[in-house]
């Protein structure tokens, strides 16, 4: 039903999002007004609402580029996110955000609905996405005096009914947000055989089989029109980070690990060392060229690929997804310049691409794909420098001399250093000669979200042009600084994730231990085993006695239906109140004396399978209790993050959480461990019966020819009857597929069996009215 949901509103999140780029094309048009009456301070603000409403607007990129406009929005972001955190200026923020459907933040990669786009959504029922109050209406139900104990469970099962109900459609309507807003079509993904598929943004490769998680990945698959498949459920999960630390030793080469030693000593404690090159690196690496727009750059690519083409050389042109590729590639066609597109689109051909990409004059246009790992061979006389012309800043010729070696052109700067190092080191490897540039724009990614206005201001200050390039080591400096600082952000992350994933790790070995003694079985499982079961019937004993004031109050009745409704145990003291204990400890070593005797005749009942089945049964409830826990704690990480608001760490407030949990799930388990384990059966089939089959009149002779059978001659049997498979009962779900192929019983597995005990064929009577009368 959820899948449907996506489908169902998706159609209203397209109005929505239609409605909300016309709001930013309106705003956009009155800044313009504002801002040629010289009204800067209205003009800011038309700006600013239209980027937090819709910041790739292409109106509202190209206004940007004129001379102190992208300072004078950042001015007043600033002035916003300051006012944000006085009591006294929360309306004012208010009001900003009410003129927009919803509001997009692209560096925490976050939206959410306004009460105007709930109106939108929903005009005939505006609390349709509004969340209850779930504690408080909670507490007013029980301080009802007009509702007796039958009605407070109902009110109380309406109210959480409804909370799930909005909460998962609020979660499907923000999903669908963020795919439209923030996920893009062959950057994010691309979509192949009616499938969407993540495009990894550091190997420029799909991912197959990867899904983003709560409901992400569908809303993408609805905004796409493919099929909208199930969520997906984690089983097991483990971060990179401590997959590694498993390891007793680590240690590594890469060409890149440089940017990132801080990171490598502070998760792992390794150092990193440079080691020179077999040979010097003789590679030219030019300053960066920047431009104002995306178009120009594109233009500039194409000029500065043609004019390597012409004198022979191969050249390699980055990009950061495969939409800047395949836009390239549409120009470079345009341009009659022959090329090979090498994205996660055509990686079928990736060796035959990469092969080629170093005979003279070859033109590759590839995303990361070509960027890590890559060996490029050189082809002819490209090692060889050749006479050209170029153009300075003013446009007057040249001459130089351009260096041979594969060229290296890279359309956009990535947010990791070492995604650029990777795509300069394809070019100069083993001594050869070459070159790298990278050609970027005010309007690229990184330059846009996390560029210094001092870049901008610079640009404004040499009155750059439409057409013009700036070349300046303030500029590569300051796009460095800008790279760290995403770096920074990005590893912040990491560690944030180790941090929450080290709750879990401690959590995961208790657990991946109990899962080992289930697989090489043993006296180690068994004694786990009884301790699961001896703690189960002793929290049970606990439980039914601890609410009474003194032993004179017990309910005796209960205990006994407590303990033999899930365990089938009886306990011979507990039968009278003549011979009960008088202390709950007592209650306790009774009953746990009387659980480890009927779980060592369990065992001997089952026979020869009784450590196969104690281990089935063990790693079913391990699996099947570890994927729920996984589950439930993605949605506290999920929602954990809200304490911050009251002034709470959500790090030590997810830990206290998360432990409070795993105590639940470790009772769970032994409860769960012994209720099956001691009600569990073998059950043997008898063979079944073959039916009659219809009287042969024909067969087919040596010839292959059909003719009647002579009378009397009896056919001769194809195959033989089956025999006899046991079947296992009572142990809950999946146990019954683990034990197939378990060997047939004998006879005697079945005379350890009291007349009382459950019958086991499975029937839910007791032996002596069952096989046993």
């Amino acid at each position: 039903d959820g899948d449907l949901q996506y489908a169902e509103h998706n159609t209203a999140v397209t109005r929505l999002v239609r409605r909300q780029t016309e709001m930013s094309n309106d705003l956009v048009a009155r800044g313009e007004k504002a801002f040629e009456a010289g009204d800067k301070g209205t003009a800011a603000l038309a700006f600013y609402k239209a980027r937090m409403g819709n910041p790739k607007n292409k109106r509202l990129l190209k206004v940007m580029q004129e001379t102190g406009v992208k300072q004078m929005i950042q001015q007043k972001e600033l002035a916003h996110l300051g006012d944000r955190k006085l009591p006294q200026a929360k309306q004012a923020y208010r009001d900003i955000e009410e003129h927009l459907l919803f509001v997009l933040d692209e560096k925490g990669h976050s939206v959410h609905l306004t009460d105007r786009g709930v109106e939108f959504m929903s005009p005939d029922d505006v609390d349709a996405f509004i969340l209850p109050d779930i504690s408080s209406e909670m507490g007013r139900i029980d301080h009802h005096p007009d509702l007796d104990a039958a009605a407070k469970i109902e009110a109380r099962r309406k109210i959480e009914m409804e909370y799930a109900i909005k909460s998962e459609k609020l979660n499907i309507v923000h999903q669908l947000l963020r795919a439209y807003a923030l996920f893009e079509k062959d950057v994010n993904y691309v979509v192949q055989d009616s499938q969407v598929l993540i495009v990894d943004e550091f190997t420029g490769r799909t991912m197959p089989g990867r899904r983003w998680s709560e409901g992400l990945h569908q809303a993408v698959e609805a905004k796409e029109a493919v099929t909208v498949r199930g969520e997906t459920q984690t089983l097991a999960t483990i971060t990179i980070q401590n997959y590694f630390r498993l390891y007793e030793k680590l240690a590594g080469m890469t060409g890149t690990a440089e940017t990132e030693e801080t990171e490598f000593f502070q998760i792992y404690g390794l150092d990193v060392s440079v080691i020179p090159t077999n040979r010097p690196i003789i590679r030219d690496d030019r300053q960066d060229l920047v431009y104002k727009t995306r178009r120009e750059k594109y233009n500039g690519i194409v000029e500065e690929t043609r004019r390597l083409h012409g004198l022979g050389y191969p050249v390699l042109v980055g990009t950061t997804s495969v939409e800047a590729s395949e836009t390239l590639a549409r120009l470079f066609q345009r341009g009659g310049l022959p090329h090979n597109v090498l994205n996660a689109k055509y990686h079928q051909r990736e060796a035959e691409i990469v092969a080629n990409a170093g005979q003279p004059g070859a033109i590759t246009i590839a995303t990361n794909m070509a960027g890590r790992g890559t060996d490029i061979k050189l082809f002819g006389d490209v090692r060889d420098a050749k006479p050209s012309v170029i153009q300075d800043p003013d446009g007057n010729d040249i001459d130089v001399t351009e260096m041979g070696g594969l060229h290296i052109i890279g359309s956009e700067r990535h947010e990791s250093r070492r995604i650029d190092r990777q795509l300069r080191g394809r070019s100069g490897r083993q001594g050869d000669p070459g070159t790298s540039q990278f050609f970027l724009s005010l309007e690229d990614d990184l330059m846009r979200l996390f560029g210094s206005d001092r870049i901008a201001r610079l640009m404004d200050g040499m009155g750059a042009k439409e057409g013009e390039v700036l070349t300046h080591t303030l500029i590569t400096r300051s796009i460095e600084q800008a790279q760290k600082r995403v770096e920074l952000q990005n590893f912040q992350q990491r560690k944030r994730l180790l941090d929450y994933d080290d709750v879990m790790n401690q959590q995961r070995e208790v657990i991946y231990n109990l899962r080992s003694f289930a697989l090489e079985g043993g006296e180690e499982l068994k004694g786990e085993a009884e301790k699961m079961v001896l703690a189960a019937v002793a929290r049970r004993v606990e439980t039914v006695l601890a609410v009474f004031e003194t032993a004179d109050d017990w309910d005796l009745e209960l205990l006994r239906q407590e303990l033999l409704m899930p365990y089938l145990l009886r306990v011979p003291t507990f039968e009278s109140a003549d011979t009960a204990p008088t202390t709950i400890p007592a209650a306790q070593a009774e009953a746990s004396e009387a659980v480890v005797a009927a779980f060592h005749t369990k065992l001997t009942t089952l026979g020869n399978f009784s450590d196969r089945l104690l281990a089935l049964v063990m790693l079913n409830v391990l699996d099947e209790k570890w994927k729920d826990h996984l589950y439930d704690l993605d949605q506290l990480r999920a929602a954990i993050q809200y304490r911050s608001w009251g002034q709470k760490d959500p790090l030590i407030e997810y830990k206290q959480e998360a432990f409070s949990m795993f105590e639940d799930l470790m009772r769970d388990i032994q409860h769960t461990f012994t209720e099956r384990f001691l009600k569990v059966q073998l059950v043997f089939d008898e063979p079944p019966r073959s039916p009659v089959p219809p009287p042969v009149t024909k067969r087919f002779n040596a010839l292959g020819v059909a003719e009647e059978m002579v009378p009397g001659e009896v056919p001769v049997a194809d195959a033989e009857s089956a025999r006899a498979e046991p079947r296992v009962v009572g142990a809950g779900r999946g146990v019954a597929k683990l034990a197939a192929g378990l060997p047939a019983a004998t006879d005697g597995d079945w005379a350890n069996v009291g007349r009382n005990d459950p019958c086991p064929c499975g029937s839910g009577k007791k032996y002596k009215k069952c096989h046993g009368g």
